[in-house]
């Protein structure tokens, strides 16, 4: 079963994907801001990671940014969501440190984040059935 890593400090928020996730079959860890979710990552390296950017301690970028120099870590694929908007530099930013997938906060769906996923994954989710 595929482990998906919440990063977000907004506690409502984070439990809501969380548990929706875990209603379509994902196991999932939780994370309120980069330093625990670094710490996490280092217990059970996960198949993806949701990123929020503006968080206390340890920003979404700066984590970003670490787990793209850890070999062990650098492929895992990240879907960041944001409600920054899209012409932001920080969501440029994490465009240029690999993220192919933004979602924004204020508009998004639970289907398209389960889509955006599902896409992003790819042959993970393939292998797991």
């Amino acid at each position: 079963m595929p482990l998906i890593l919440v990063v977000e400090d907004v506690a409502l928020a984070r439990d809501a994907v969380a548990r929706l996730l875990e209603t379509e079959g994902f196991q999932t860890e939780r994370a309120a801001n980069g330093k625990e979710a670094y710490a996490k990552l280092y217990s059970n390296k996960p198949d993806l990671v949701l990123l929020d950017l503006m968080m206390p301690e340890l920003d979404g970028i700066t984590l970003l940014r670490m787990i793209r120099q850890h070999p062990q870590w650098e492929t895992i694929p990240i879907i960041v969501l944001t409600a920054l908007p899209d012409e932001n530099r920080l969501v440029a930013r994490a465009r240029e440190l690999g993220v192919k997938e933004i979602v924004s906060k204020t508009t998004f769906g639970f289907e398209e984040l389960m889509q955006r996923i599902r896409k992003t994954m790819g042959n993970r989710l393939a292998s797991e059935n």
